[in-house]
């Protein structure tokens, strides 16, 4: 078993070693955490943890959007803002909170941790860098170059660092513990979400060589746990999340990827989880660019990191108008399976109705 991190991943942290360690110069919370089913987000959260358990200040609370109070703070406190891929105008609650933290601590330093920033709406943009620009202690951090782009050309007057995502900084040791062995040949992974490529398509198996999934759904375990612990004090659930609920996605996620022989991902989490754990994996585009953005900025010369090539982007293609055709298929079976079912019920109800009709 390799005890390193592959060298590039080594390499990504001592970038963010450099840039972030003399920023965090007092104590310090760490906000807008994921209590959320994201597996990505969860592999951010871990890394964000262990690169502070290197910093010579103290934790002063971890909190998310939700168990945040919005407490008075010592000045002198800096603020560090959960990286992640949403700071703009998709996923707005979370942007909403960073504008809300940043718009109560004027005094405080506050740290946004590598992000990939886009917006659909070019006012929502203007309106954002214009708030944000009002504070004098603000470090943004970008993932790629389009990102640093998008707030320089808006006139951003903060302090801009483009640095690699906080993911890489997990210690390897705790993924490879999880590993397990290769179970299957092949993965395409394709996100389900808003950030999908290809709307909204649905996992399945197009064939005996290929599955077609997005990240593990909850189990129900951690389904009845998340019902229970929303009905409690914020306290209990930051432990809830903290303790229980951050190390069980990450086995989660660990076990699924590692299952797989080949991978083709339109999440890029899974392709840092796969260059982690020293497996190959072959990434492909969300909707906005942001993958091929990372990759170009920090990925192209991984040995274990490739994009598909042409052999492989018209299979993967097969497999998905495979699917596409099963999806419809289905689709029209159950739009037949109601009709029937309302014709079958109109004709019970005439044959009820009819002979009382005809007295």
């Amino acid at each position: 078993m390799v005890k390193t991190k592959p060298d590039i991943c080594n390499t990504l942290c001592r970038k963010i070693e450099e840039a972030l360690i003399p920023l965090i110069d007092s104590d310090y919370l760490f906000l807008d955490l994921p209590y959320y089913s994201n597996i990505g987000d969860a592999l951010i959260w871990l890394g964000t943890e262990h690169f502070m358990e290197n910093l010579p200040h103290n934790c002063l609370g971890e909190h998310s959007l939700d168990t945040f109070d919005f407490r008075p703070i010592p000045k002198s406190t800096v603020i560090l803002l959960q990286g992640g891929g949403n700071f703009g105008d998709i996923w707005r609650q979370h942007q909403d909170f960073r504008l809300k933290v940043i718009q109560q601590y004027q005094e405080n330093r506050i740290i946004v941790l590598p992000q990939t920033i886009h917006y659909e709406s070019d006012a929502v943009l203007t309106s954002d860098v214009q708030q944000m620009n009002r504070h004098q202690h603000l470090t943004v951090c970008v993932r790629d170059s389009h990102s640093a782009a998008i707030l320089q050309e808006k006139g951003f007057t903060g302090q801009l660092l483009m640095l690699p995502d906080m993911a890489f900084y997990i210690d390897r040791e705790i993924l490879l513990a999880d590993k397990g062995n290769k179970k299957k040949e092949n993965l395409l992974l394709l996100r389900n979400d808003i950030e999908s490529p290809l709307g909204g398509l649905r996992e399945g198996t197009v064939s005996k060589h290929m599955d077609v999934k997005d990240w593990p759904h909850l189990n129900k375990s951690l389904r009845s746990a998340l019902k229970y612990i929303r009905e409690h004090t914020a306290q209990e659930t930051d432990l809830y999340f903290q303790t229980i609920y951050l190390p069980e996605r990450i086995r989660e996620g660990v076990r699924f990827v590692s299952a797989y022989g080949e991978v083709f991902s339109t999440r890029l989490h899974v392709v840092i989880l796969r260059l982690l754990l020293g497996m190959p994996v072959k990434l492909m585009n969300n909707s906005y660019g942001k993958n091929l953005d990372f990759y170009n900025t920090w990925l192209e010369d991984s040995e274990q990191v490739g994009l598909p090539n042409e052999e492989e982007q018209q299979l993967l293609n097969q497999a998905i108008r495979c699917l596409q055709q099963k999806q419809a298929r289905n689709r029209l079976m159950k739009k037949l399976l109601v009709g029937g079912s309302i014709l079958i019920l109109i004709l019970v109800v005439l044959a009820i109705v009819y002979p009382l009709v005809i007295r």
